[in-house]
Parts: structure tokens; C-alpha cells; sequence
């Protein structure tokens, strides 16, 4: 059988496929409540390349001035590679400082990563001696930041998901930073993730520990393909 595609970078759309997610996130960063809007999509300009537009606003309870936005665009080479693997090289412009988690770096930069990931299947028995097809998938990526106040970011992104039951997908992710502006954190993150036909509802929640700050929030997402 051929694995479903994961909806999640190093994998691309197909010529003229569109992929868009909303998520609301809210929680707590160093005592305060904040709320995040993620708002992502994705756009298959041929078979092999995707271009990708992001958009994120992280706001605080009572401290306005705190308030913070950022949005990422960037352009995505897919490369098949043998054994459901895909192999991915990206490239793109960024801004605002809540692109890059509870505290970023404000001002315009790029972004370069390369990644690799594969989508597989396994078999499960029923009650009743059946053999059922699941699916799965791992992914990992390296990417940096630099921007033009000399704000650096180096990442590290890997992920793993399993179908766990008919459309029920378990999920779960990590990020690593370092660089400079207060950029050393670690965020784990961990979903549920029901799909319904081109729909896709998720709950999870996260934990981002860093130098000086943390962050811990529940999240709500949905998700398009057309």
C-alpha cells in the first residue's frame, strides 16, 4: 500500500493542491495569560515545489504593550526519495517577533532548512483476527534564521505521528533552538488529531522552556485540504 502524506513540512502539495490551518492557542508565559492566533497555508505551484505563507499573533491579558506579531513565507523543493522517504530543501522571508515562539527576533530576516521524512504503514489485529492497515510518519528538519539587526536562530525540528484508531491520529513534536536574543528554548508539543474526509480537527497542548521565560498552553486547530 502507498502511505498517506503527512501534512507537515518536508512533504509538499500536489500541482494546484492548497493545505490551510487555523490554530488558537491559550495559556500562560511567565505567569501572564496569553492567547495565540497561528494562522499557516500552503499552495502547490507545480508538482515538486510549494510555496508557504504564515502568519502569528500572540497577545497578553491586561498588557497590551506586550502584544507581538510576526509572518513567514517561503518556497519548498520536494525530492523523492526511495522507501516512502521525501527529502526537502526551503528558502523564504520572515518578520515580527512571534514567528519564533514566546520571544523572537523582530526584524525582517530569511530562512533556510532542509529536511527528510517518511511515510509508512503497519498492521494491527482486530477482536476479530482481521488485519487492519494503519499509517505513520516521522519527519526531521534543520533551519536557520538571520536577521537584519543580527538576530541569529538555529533550529532543529522532528516529529513522529500514528494513526491510533479509524481516523484518529496521535501526534507528537519537538523544537530546539539556539542562537542569539534569548533564542535557547526547547518546545514540546503533543496532539490528537481526528480526520474527517478534507477536514482535520486537532487538541493538544504544549510546553516551551527557555533562558529566561515559559510558556505552557492548550490549543485547538483545523485544517483544510482542497
Amino acid at each position: 500500500m502507498i502511505s498517506q502524506q503527512a501534512e507537515a513540512s518536508p512533504w509538499g502539495r500536489p500541482d494546484d493542491g492548497v493545505y490551510t490551518r487555523a490554530a488558537l492557542h491559550t495559556g500562560e508565559v511567565e505567569g501572564l495569560s496569553a492567547s495565540r492566533v497561528d494562522l499557516y497555508g500552503e499552495y502547490g505551484v507545480s508538482e515538486r515545489w510549494t510555496a508557504t505563507a504564515k502568519y502569528e499573533r500572540v497577545t497578553f491579558d491586561g498588557f497590551s504593550e506586550f502584544a507581538a506579531s510576526g509572518w513567514r513565507t517561503t518556497l519548498r523543493r520536494t525530492f523523492p526519495l526511495s522507501g516512502n522517504m521525501v527529502a526537502s530543501l526551503e528558502g523564504g522571508a520572515l518578520e515580527g517577533e512571534a514567528i519564533g515562539g514566546a520571544s523572537g527576533c523582530q526584524s525582517f530576516g530569511g530562512e533556510a532548512r532542509g529536511g527528510i521524512g517518511q511515510s509508512f504503514t503497519f498492521g494491527s489485529s482486530s477482536n476479530r483476527g482481521d488485519k487492519r492497515r494503519r499509517y505513520g510518519f516521522w519527519f526531521a528538519e534543520v533551519a536557520t534564521r538571520a536577521h537584519s539587526d543580527g538576530c541569529q536562530r538555529y533550529r532543529l525540528e522532528t516529529g513522529i505521528g500514528r494513526e491510533v484508531s479509524t481516523d484518529i491520529w496521535l501526534i507528537a513534536q519537538a523544537w530546539f533552538d539556539q542562537g542569539s536574543e534569548n533564542a535557547r528554548s526547547q518546545k514540546y508539543q503533543a496532539e490528537y488529531l481526528w480526520r474527517r474526509g478534507a477536514l482535520d480537527l486537532s487538541v493538544g497542548s504544549l510546553v516551551e522552556l527557555g533562558g529566561e521565560f515559559e510558556e505552557t498552553a492548550v490549543f485547538f486547530s483545523i485544517a483544510r485540504r482542497f
